[in-house]
């Protein structure tokens, strides 16, 4: 069983498969009401049906939403993909793409699915979520006000971010390929940018940057993400969300990482920081100045 939940089996293959799970006491099950199901589920645990432990990490560890948007269509995020397909729902059968779920459990608080494509049925995979705006009374978001008044929340991965809308690619990914940066440089990036609660892209910036030519293509790039958000949600209420993406990029390793050293983006930071303490928010402005810290601790 590949973690990204991938089933290559034939339609009719499935269909024989579900009947069968079906008419088993062990699927058997009641009719739920298709209305639980309007809600933005997270995932919070995996199991087996046979209780057997999971050991592989990627499986156990992997981020896993899923967002009904109205009777006939959800979103699926796995890790940091998403896609957008139409579903049926049936008794207690959830179908969609290559994808079948039996439902074991659903209410407004709880959802719990196991997968029917697994021919050995004890190795199936038992999945359970919690609607979001619950997992979100879990933990406090920092939060700051922009300049025209409004809270905008600074982006948690997995928990607290935008959905970017593309099956095939990460929003990181995405921005990297849109940029162009050339494949002989070596450099490094810092850029942070806005998804309002449309899901419109606002307030791009490059924070530090070791080749200042190439910002306003990464501006660009950036630009070019607009019309595939989704706005995130805390509580159950969309929310601005401000999202960071670092890009150090090498000769020989040319990923995108959380990790960056450059005596240049301590600057930039500290620069940064300076511009929220002449606004009056402090706080914002600390943050700035510990950042500048982290990157050269002897900053002055």
């Amino acid at each position: 069983m590949e973690i990204n939940l991938i089933f290559t089996r034939d339609t009719a293959s499935k269909i024989v498969i579900f009947i069968l799970l079906f008419l088993t006491s062990k699927f058997a099950s009641a009719q739920f009401e298709k209305k639980h199901l309007s809600n933005e589920w997270i995932k919070s645990d995996i199991t087996r049906l046979d209780s057997s432990r999971i050991l592989d990490p990627t499986i156990i560890n992997n981020a896993m939403d899923i967002v009904f948007l109205n009777e006939d269509s959800l979103i699926l995020r796995i890790k940091s993909k998403t896609s957008k397909y139409k579903y049926t729902f049936l008794g207690n059968s959830l179908i969609f793409s290559t994808y079948t779920f039996i439902v074991k459990h659903l209410d407004e608080t709880k959802l719990v699915m196991a997968e029917a494509t697994e021919p050995d049925i004890s190795k199936a995979l038992l999945l359970t979520f919690i609607p979001k705006k619950l997992y979100d009374l879990t933990y406090t978001p920092e939060v700051y006000k922009a300049k025209n008044g409004t809270n905008v929340y600074r982006a948690i991965p997995g928990v607290l971010e935008p959905m970017f809308l593309d099956r095939n690619m990460s929003p990181i990914d995405y921005v990297f390929e849109k940029f162009g940066f050339p494949e002989y440089k070596k450099g490094g990036f810092v850029a942070k940018f806005i998804v309002n609660t449309k899901g419109e892209v606002k307030g791009v910036q490059v924070l530090a940057s070791s080749n200042e030519r190439y910002n306003d293509k990464l501006v660009q790039a950036i630009n070019k993400t607009k019309g595939k958000w989704l706005p995130a949600t805390f509580q159950g209420q969309k929310v601005n969300v401000e999202v960071e993406y670092n890009y150090n990029l090498g000769y020989e390793d040319r990923q995108m990482s959380s990790t960056v050293d450059s005596l240049t983006y301590a600057e930039s930071y500290y620069s940064t920081g300076n511009d929220f303490f002449q606004v009056g928010s402090y706080k914002q402005a600390e943050k700035y100045y510990q950042k500048a810290l982290e990157f050269n601790p002897l900053h002055i």
